[in-house]
């Protein structure tokens, strides 16, 4: 496969914030094709993309300790080191993979957590944007997100694995009332917590002159949408653009560690954009991965769920949840409905107990598994 002519201009960075007392927060910029990985650049990289393109990563790791950070690391470390040792591929074989590759990832940072009793309970969002010909191909797990700027509009092309968002989808509360949902930060897959994920992959095709920015929640958490727009719009310069959106979450009390990469696209090898060049969400099925015949890769992008939550709902525990679902059997009556209210409860129901067991090792004083544990984080 030859190269395209594309060209990169990249810069990354990462913050504890004001509230934190360490980072657990990841980031990778990788030349893949080179085998060059940056995770603290002192300033912009210029990377002509190669055969195998270039890769983007952003991990929020939780687990209480070193622990979020270990977890972090090793999600960056195996997922760069994977895309490195293959060979240039095919689209479609690129984004098998890369959703490989963060499964394999979340397989080690299982497998360490179940064998370190320091490390228990360890785990990582992660948001892996990968450079294929003239396409992003994005995975991710969690919350962590991926947007572009294409002239004046800015879209978010990934969907938050979290309840708030689920919650937003099922028509139950508004963008604005996620921001003071009181469950916003639970989120319903991390790497690392489960023995398997489901790797969402979404994909967008690039235009010249397009900017990508990849983000923890600690930026986009506290700061907007509009915002973010407004800064990557004035500031052309990518490096200077990434230090305006950190102090910008910093002017917002630093509530969590902030992590951004933004990256401008060049070159002949992309198309001037058009009117009708809308960026957007779109899900990616790569299909079957022949390494891996008859295993399903369904993920929590490709299940619409058309259905109303009652408001009752919303702020409630896991016990409690239970006890909403029962006493509205209207809405029990609709399967889809059923199963939405399960997979939250669920979600809710492991939270209760991951913080019952945490407080039962604070007793026996013992460290506790988490300090912000995958859900909530």
């Amino acid at each position: 496969m030859s190269a395209p002519d594309i060209k990169i201009s990249v810069f990354g960075k990462t913050d504890v914030g004001l509230v934190r007392e360490h980072n657990e927060d990841c980031l990778v910029i990788a030349d893949v094709s080179r085998d060059q990985r940056v995770a603290d650049p002192k300033e912009a990289l210029e990377i002509p993309v190669g055969a195998k393109g270039a890769l983007f990563v952003v991990c929020d790791g939780m687990g209480g300790a070193a622990a979020g950070e270990v977890a972090s690391q090793m999600a960056v470390d195996a997922i760069s080191s994977a895309l490195a040792a293959s060979a240039p591929l095919p689209r479609d074989a690129f984004a098998r993979l890369l959703r490989r590759a963060i499964e394999d990832a979340n397989d080690r940072i299982y497998t360490q957590s179940r064998d370190n009793q320091s490390e228990r309970g360890m785990g990582t969002t992660c948001t892996a944007v990968a450079l294929v010909d003239d396409t992003l191909v994005v995975g991710q797990i969690g919350d962590s997100r991926c947007y572009v700027m294409r002239g004046e509009r800015l879209a978010q092309v990934t969907k938050d694995q979290s309840l708030a968002w689920q919650l937003i989808e099922a028509g139950a509360m508004t963008v604005e009332e996620a921001k003071a949902f009181e469950h916003a930060n639970i989120i319903l897959q991390a790497l690392g917590v489960q023995e398997r994920v489901d790797v969402a992959l979404s994909h967008v095709p690039l235009r010249r002159g397009d900017v990508v920015l990849v983000s923890s929640d600690g930026l986009h958490g506290p700061v907007s949408d509009e915002e973010i727009l407004q800064i990557l719009r004035d500031e052309k310069d990518v490096k200077k653009a990434s230090d305006r959106l950190i102090a910008r979450a910093l002017e917002r009390e630093g509530p969590d560690n902030i992590t951004v990469v933004v990256a401008r696209f060049e070159g002949a090898g992309l198309q001037e954009p058009t009117a009708a060049d809308l960026v957007q969400f779109a899900a990616y099925d790569p299909g079957p991965d022949p390494a891996e015949p008859g295993r399903k890769h369904d993920t929590l992008e490709k299940v619409t769920v058309e259905v109303t939550i009652p408001k009752e709902v919303i702020g409630l525990t896991g016990r409690e949840f239970a006890r909403a679902k029962a006493s509205h059997p209207a809405e029990a009556r609709s399967l889809l409905t059923f199963i939405f209210l399960t997979l939250v409860a669920a979600a809710a129901g492991a939270i209760f107990l991951t913080y019952e067991r945490n407080r039962a090792m604070e007793q026996e004083g013992r460290t506790p598994a988490s300090e912000s544990t995958p859900a909530p984080r």
